[in-house]
This record gives C-alpha cells, structure tokens and sequence, in this order.
C-alpha cells in the first residue's frame, strides 16, 4: 500500500482557534519570522540618499537657529 501525502487546508477559523489557545510567549513563536533585508534599486538609493542629506542640511539649520537665538 503506498501512501500519498495530502496537503491538509485549514480554514481561518481553525487558525484563529489555535492561535487563541496559545500562551502568550508561544504566540510570539507562531508569529515570530525572519524577513530578509529588501535590496534596493537606483532610485530608491538616490531617495534615502536625499533624505540623509536634507535630514543633516535641516539639523544644521535648526542647530543655526538655536545658537543665533542664544547670542
């Protein structure tokens, strides 16, 4: 006799059921997953790029200001 596996489907309520019945630090197990670093593109470098630099021109500004304001 030879055996076939068959791919069990469970509904979203059998899910939720499981997921109810767990311990708090088994949840975050269950639900605990390694998402891998995403690589980025041309433009998308060029905009976190663009944001590094206004983020340290806005730092310089605010820091211009607050010493300005104290003289």
């Amino acid at each position: 006799m030879v055996r076939k596996e068959e791919a069990q489907v469970f509904s979203s309520t059998d899910q939720n059921l499981v997921l109810s019945s767990l311990e708090h630090d088994q949840l975050v197990r269950a639900k605990k997953h390694f998402i891998p670093r995403r690589l980025l593109k041309g433009p998308e470098l060029v905009v976190l790029w663009a944001l590094r630099i206004y983020l340290l021109f806005m730092m310089a500004v605010v820091l211009y200001q607050v010493w300005s304001a104290a003289h």
